[in-house]
């Protein structure tokens, strides 16, 4: 009979229980430490704070017309053989409107992107948004359109803090056809239109101070209106 001798072969290992033990506290405290991080991450970057301090803040920014006009004419009275351009006279009627409705306007609508003598089409203002409980945007334009729109492009350019952060394009007469709610009615047959469109400002996006410029070209190419924010989350 032959005996073998195990001793040696499988060697019985102690396991550390302090060491067990440290194990889940050094998971709780690695979660702790992550979550930690990303709250203050999103309080630094994403929390844009109450709509009431938003709109505030925005309001206090004074969006100087880009015509090179003076609403206020110094509180001066024209001649009466003195004529008022209508890059003027536009200015001011939309002016008027955002103050006869206390709204929070953030952007201009005209009708060329280029500074001199361009007539102003309508408002961007900032409005809270029930739905959501965040903001979005609202544009008013009053346009009257020489040809046929049927097709047209819509381009967006934005800049976040100064720095390029997107830009696009779209077809315009299809830019929200899977959207649930429609505001774009193609074909538009030439006339005067009265437009008001609402865009929600996503939670998602940083704070900072954000410059837009969106323009839509015509059939033919040609541009018909351009608008320009600049606002504060």
């Amino acid at each position: 009979m032959v005996y073998m001798n195990f001793k040696g072969i499988c060697k019985r290992r102690t396991v550390n229980m302090m060491n067990v033990r440290k194990v889940p506290l050094i998971i709780f405290l690695t979660c702790l430490t992550l979550f930690f991080s990303m709250f203050t991450l999103y309080m630094t970057m994403f929390n844009h704070g109450p709509p009431s301090e938003i709109l505030e803040a925005n309001r206090q920014i004074v969006l100087k017309p880009k015509n090179d006009v003076d609403l206020s004419l110094n509180g001066e009275e024209l001649d009466e053989d003195e004529e008022v351009s209508e890059s003027v006279e536009s200015a001011k009627r939309w002016q008027k409107f955002v103050d006869d409705n206390k709204y929070v306007a953030i952007g201009d609508v005209y009708n060329s992107c280029d500074d001199k003598d361009r007539i102003t089409l309508g408002k961007a203002i900032l409005l809270p948004d029930k739905e959501t409980g965040g903001l979005k945007v609202r544009t008013f334009i009053n346009i009257t359109l020489e040809k046929p729109l049927t097709e047209g492009e819509f381009l967006v350019d934005v800049k976040y803090n100064g720095k390029d952060l997107y830009d696009n394009h779209w077809e315009f007469c299809t830019i929200d056809e899977n959207q649930e709610v429609k505001q774009v009615f193609c074909p538009y047959k030439p006339g005067f239109y009265t437009w008001a469109t609402d865009k929600k400002i996503p939670k998602f996006i940083p704070k900072g101070k954000y410059h837009t410029r969106a323009w839509l070209n015509g059939d033919d190419g040609k541009l018909l209106t351009c608008g320009l924010t600049t606002f504060v989350l």
